[in-house]
């Protein structure tokens, strides 16, 4: 029965991550717009540190919740594994979003903090389903 209302929960989780990758996808295009029409949008960088902030909170703890925490690993990693990289890809693009809106004033570290991000969720990806790929043998089932 504890399973059953873990994938109930696990399904409201899954929406939620869509809903956060909507919205960070949505405010990468618009940061994107801003960069390209810069001179319409006044004040832009100074409104979006709020909606960013925002953004990051109900992108990065999820994952790291639906990862780690003992309730969940119930579940098997291989059925919540693409939800958690959903929402580390939701918060590294409102990681990009804040580079693209800052743009002017940002220093080349910070580019290498995206990239850098980029790589290790990429690589973190696929050493978690190369871990869950091998099945173990058991010898006495």
């Amino acid at each position: 029965m504890e399973t059953e209302q873990l994938e109930k929960q696990f399904q409201m989780w899954n929406r939620f991550m869509y809903v956060i990758l909507g919205s960070s996808i949505t405010f990468v295009i618009i940061s994107l717009s801003f960069l390209l029409n810069g001179s319409r949008w006044s004040g832009f960088e100074n409104d979006a540190g709020g909606v960013w902030q925002w953004l990051q909170l109900l992108a990065t703890p999820p994952g790291f919740y639906l990862l780690l925490v003992k309730r969940w690993k119930a579940l098997p990693l291989s059925n919540r594994l693409n939800t958690i990289f959903g929402y580390f890809l939701a918060s590294w693009l409102n990681l990009l979003a804040l580079g693209i809106i800052t743009s002017n004033n940002t220093p080349g570290e910070f580019n290498f903090l995206i990239v850098g991000t980029a790589i290790l969720i990429i690589l973190g990806y696929i050493w978690v389903l190369r871990r869950t790929s091998n099945p173990r043998d058991e010898m006495f089932p």
